[in-house]
């Protein structure tokens, strides 16, 4: 979309990576407290307490609207509107398939079938060899 243009998402994902990115800010900002302001500039707090409180929220601003912002940059960045839009459409369409029956599922293989198999058939290409050796 063009800048400055608002998309509207219907990820789940996409919604699910806002909201957590927004408790997270949330969870940053609110360890930023006045009382510990108050105890790095006890002057302040002591001869201009409302001063120091104005002061407190204008950087709780700050630092919810700067990181809000660098997380909105890094979103269009990498285009995660789209990706988890397409992820949540990819996994739709195989909820679709599998209720449709229309693959059959891919068998589970533990890495030993998997070494067995591959050893099989070299076994197999061996014995074969040695037959073919024996008969000269």
């Amino acid at each position: 979309t063009p800048a400055g243009e608002t998309q509207s998402v219907d990820s789940v994902r996409y919604h699910k990576l806002l909201s957590v990115l927004d408790r997270s800010l949330s969870a940053v900002v609110d360890t930023f407290k006045l009382e510990d302001l108050s105890t790095v500039f006890p002057d302040l707090a002591r001869e201009i307490p409302a001063k120091l409180a104005d002061s407190h929220e204008q950087i709780s601003t700050y630092i919810r609207n700067s990181a809000n912002s660098d997380f909105q940059a890094i979103l269009m960045q990498y285009e995660m509107a789209e990706k988890l839009a397409s992820l949540d459409g990819l996994v739709k369409e195989a909820a679709e398939r599998k209720l449709a029956s229309e693959e059959r599922p891919i068998p589970s293989l533990s890495p030993e079938s998997i070494n067995r198999n591959r050893s099989v058939a070299i076994k197999r290409a061996e014995l074969a060899r040695l037959k073919a050796r024996l008969e000269q």
